[in-house]
């Protein structure tokens, strides 16, 4: 009995490991490919402009893109999902003084610290003397996340200051506090802020910082990979709805599995798509000036059951930029929503003392 117990406890550890393990690779993403097609070096833009390119690496949680303008770095969009030949941002130039910028791409990973990647430089132009207070677009697209999180778009759409909250009865999940301005009257869109969260149930109330409005309790399950919109208020109730999120350009195969062999595009080939999305436009489209220092190809050969060998390969191109612009990589992303590491470990720990507990009541009963 000593030595079937003893056994099993510990099979049981290592199958628990083996699956953390596992779901740890799963989570890697394909490798590292920052490339901005558009807008254009030199190029001038107004009204409301896309950003295409592509953005995938490795233990992939988010991208964020930045215009700077001197010693100013103004936030533009958040991703949440890699993108491959697709659109990366929709930026409302309206919003920003006329002017030169460059823009930025920084890659966030789970473990926090990130990477910023310089872009093309270009220049705004509306003529309109100064910069509009609100803008008429999302500016960031809602693509579900690739990471096993599901992802909130909270909206303020009362007249009123509001604090929203969320949390959960079960553990290890995430929770937080928002504090969210109100819709202004001229503004098309309500006032929003997206969040990454752990799939679990969540409960929380928003509430009118002001006290204008009252306090409403919610509660809903998130899942993996899904999108959920929450509004507040909509005719005076709280509205928690699951979206499709925003719909990718044709040519984009961020969405698909990691290991898929449609997911992995050279430059040249983004940079061909991206012509084919802007052809419709009569726009033109050239490529950031990138640096290939490598080119990397790798064959896979697989056989199974008698079958016959198929062989595969993959290119894997990596590019490098001259200057960095924002903080150097390695410093910690301003972000509270990196709940994977802390589960992980605590997850492990847990494992570790149930094959323990295990082990000692096969010694009792021996």
């Amino acid at each position: 009995m000593k030595n079937y117990s003893f056994k099993h406890g510990v099979i049981a550890i290592m199958v628990l490991l083996l699956i953390v393990l596992g779901a740890a690779a799963a989570l890697a993403q394909g490798a590292e490919t920052i490339v901005v097609t558009s807008p254009a070096e030199g190029e001038t833009v107004s009204d409301v402009v896309v950003v295409t390119g592509a953005v995938d690496f490795p233990d992939f949680l988010k991208f964020e893109v930045f215009l700077k303008a001197g010693d100013n770095s103004l936030h533009g969009a958040t991703g949440f999902s890699p993108v491959i030949n697709g659109n990366l941002a929709q930026l409302d130039t309206k919003t920003y003084p006329d002017g030169s910028y460059q823009l930025i791409v920084r890659a966030v990973g789970l473990d926090s610290n990130y990477t910023d990647f310089p872009g093309p430089v270009f220049t705004i132009q509306n003529d309109l003397g100064a910069p509009v207070a609100h803008g008429e677009v999302f500016q960031s697209f809602l693509y579900p996340p690739m990471s096993g999180l599901a992802l909130l778009r909270v909206q303020n759409c009362g007249g009123y200051n509001m604090e929203f909250d969320y949390t959960s009865p079960e553990g290890f999940c995430s929770n937080g506090n928002y504090w969210m301005m109100g819709k202004m009257q001229d503004a098309t869109l309500c006032t929003n802020e997206d969040i990454l969260v752990i799939p679990c149930e969540y409960r929380g109330t928003a509430w009118p910082e002001d006290g204008q409005g009252r306090a409403l309790t919610y509660s809903f399950v998130a899942e993996a990979g899904k999108v959920y919109d929450i509004n507040y208020p909509v005719g005076g109730q709280l509205i928690i709805n699951e979206t499709p999120g925003d719909e990718r350009a044709p040519t984009d195969t961020g969405g698909l599995d990691p290991m898929d062999a449609e997911r992995f595009q050279t430059i040249e080939e983004i940079q061909a798509g991206a012509g084919a999305m802007m052809a419709g436009s009569g726009e033109g489209v050239s490529a950031t000036k990138v640096e290939v220092t490598q080119v990397e190809t790798t064959k896979v050969v697989v056989a199974e059951k008698g079958e016959a060998v198929v062989t595969t390969e993959k290119t894997t191109i990596s590019a490098e930029t001259t200057e960095a612009i924002l903080p150097e990589s390695g410093q910690a992303a301003n972000s509270s929503r990196l709940p994977f590491a802390v589960a992980g470990g605590v997850l492990i720990l847990f494992m570790v003392v149930g094959g323990v507990v295990a082990m000692q009541r096969g010694k009792q009963t021996a």
